[in-house]
């Protein structure tokens, strides 16, 4: 799983998971960062991953500005871009957690 969208406010909601096909559409890209700054999306380890691989952190941080997540700021720099990124991604479990279904993947 690279990302994923979960509404903790409506249990019998089910998880919607972002797959490689989704994250490689930029306008995904930035839904998902708008979900994240309200801490109803995640970016697991491997998304991030993929993300950087795919768009390299100059253009993650384009969509970021235009989403506001972790860029709050206009003036960010590239560098302090990558430092949040970096901060994100040791922040994320080891395992990826299914939170609707309770199953963890390895």
């Amino acid at each position: 799983m690279l990302a994923y969208y979960l509404y903790s406010f409506a249990p019998e909601q089910e998880l919607k998971e972002y797959t490689k096909q989704d994250l490689m559409n930029l306008q995904k890209v930035e839904e998902l960062f708008d979900y994240c700054q309200i801490l109803e999306g995640y970016i697991t380890r491997r998304g991030w991953e993929f993300l950087i691989e795919y768009y390299g952190y100059k253009r993650l941080l384009e969509i970021d500005k235009r989403s506001g997540w972790l860029s709050e700021r206009t003036d960010c720099s590239l560098e302090e871009y990558i430092e949040w990124v970096q901060y994100e991604i040791e922040s994320y479990p080891d395992e990826e957690i299914n939170i609707a279904r309770d199953v963890y993947f390895i």
